[in-house]
């Protein structure tokens, strides 16, 4: 049994969409025999959690000003981290990537002095299909790619989500690894047959990329029976240009605005739902091929989607989901409400797509590799 400490931006006091995937990831390197440790903020500071009573690392004194957790919460985070492996001895150290700043080499260095092998997960590959951001925030990405210049010799391995790498990236071992799921953390979703109505589930932070525009066109293009849930925070500015979008195009009494929704309101807002609607403009950032979260999550929950993007991932099961071109085209709002009608009535669907969602997402199969990769010894699954 070894000792894991994941390092990413995890608050202890509220919401955040990634959570669930540091979620997964710490719970297959548990059921792979391991202990799984990880940096958890608040306004008091960062803590070190995942066995037993968290144990406080750094107050964090600026916690309370606007917009820390993009900015000074990394600085803190460096910081904590070095505390962390001086604390405890870890067999490895994975991080997610994030911004870094000038006390990150200290940081790196202190988990090579521990004896931790370190692993850099990269959740966009390449690199410049993620840099996609606002004029103020690309100074930060360039300082941040300086950091990383100086600190590369001293990994040991980068993970990347995207297109295939290679066996190495500057100069480092690099290996491809997909997002998965941990299925049983959802509740299975039921058919709704005695609704004629169809609802559908957009969840997402609504950004451009995420392409919901062309669903509301073609809903204005071609009437249907059916109201759009659109689940999320406002990302980029897209979600106020959809609501005004809707009214202009006269389908706004078809669209709910949920809003940001987690837990146990979003499993009744799933429940609710005969399909969920992946990312449709993935394109708008240059992605072809992607493996996102969001789809995983629809697949372990049993509820059949309409996405866009490439995912290698994804079975070849029209029962499952309905892939439609990733461009600015309209989409087939009749195929789409065919798709849906069919999913209302067929109820092994969602135990269907859980089983593979179990034998082909899991996170437990995702990380045993890469764990065995850096020589961490894993229990057989």
């Amino acid at each position: 049994m070894a000792k894991l400490l994941f390092v990413m931006r995890y608050p202890l006091d509220f919401h955040d969409n990634l959570k669930g995937k540091f979620d997964g990831q710490m719970a297959a390197a548990r059921a792979l025999g391991h202990e799984a440790f990880y940096l958890g903020w608040n306004r008091q500071g960062i803590w070190l959690c995942g066995q037993g009573e968290p144990t406080l690392l750094k107050r964090c004194p600026w916690s309370g000003m606007p917009a820390y957790s993009h900015t000074l919460l990394f600085v803190d985070l460096m910081d904590a981290l070095t505390a962390a492996v001086t604390k405890q001895r870890f067999a490895l150290v994975y991080l997610r990537f994030m911004q870094l700043f000038g006390n990150a080499p200290k940081a790196f260095k202190a988990v090579k002095q521990s004896g931790a092998k370190l692993v850099v997960e990269h959740p966009t590959y390449p690199f410049e299909n993620g840099k996609t951001t606002s004029l103020l925030r690309k100074p930060v990405f360039w300082y941040t790619d300086r950091v990383f210049r100086s600190i590369t010799p001293m990994i040991d391995l980068f993970t990347l989500i995207g297109d295939p790498c290679g066996p190495t990236l500057n100069g480092r071992p690099a290996m491809n690894i997909v997002n998965g799921v941990d299925a049983e953390h959802f509740p299975l979703h039921r058919p709704r047959p005695e609704d004629e109505q169809v609802h559908m589930l957009a969840l997402a932070s609504m950004s451009r990329w995420q392409g919901y525009d062309r669903l509301l066109k073609a809903m204005a293009a071609s009437p249907q029976n059916m109201v759009l849930h659109m689940a999320g925070c406002e990302g980029d500015g897209a979600l106020a240009e959809w609501k005004m979008l809707a009214k202009e195009l006269g389908v706004d009494r078809q669209v709910v605005w949920e809003g940001e929704t987690y837990g146990e309101k979003l499993n009744e807002l799933v429940a609710r739902c005969d399909i969920g609607v992946g990312g449709l403009g993935l394109f708008r950032k240059g992605q072809f091929c992607s493996m996102t979260l969001k789809l995983r999550e629809y697949m372990a929950r049993g509820l059949p989607f309409v996405y866009a993007v490439d995912d290698p991932d994804l079975p070849e099961e029209p029962r499952f989901c309905l892939r439609i071109p990733n461009d600015d085209s309209l989409p087939d709002l009749e195929a789409i409400m065919a798709f849906a009608r069919r999913a209302k009535t067929d109820r092994a669907v969602p135990e269907d797509m859980r089983s593979y969602a179990k034998s082909n997402m899991s996170w437990t199969g995702v990380m045993k590799p890469v764990l065995e990769r850096v020589g961490v010894p894993c229990q057989k699954q």
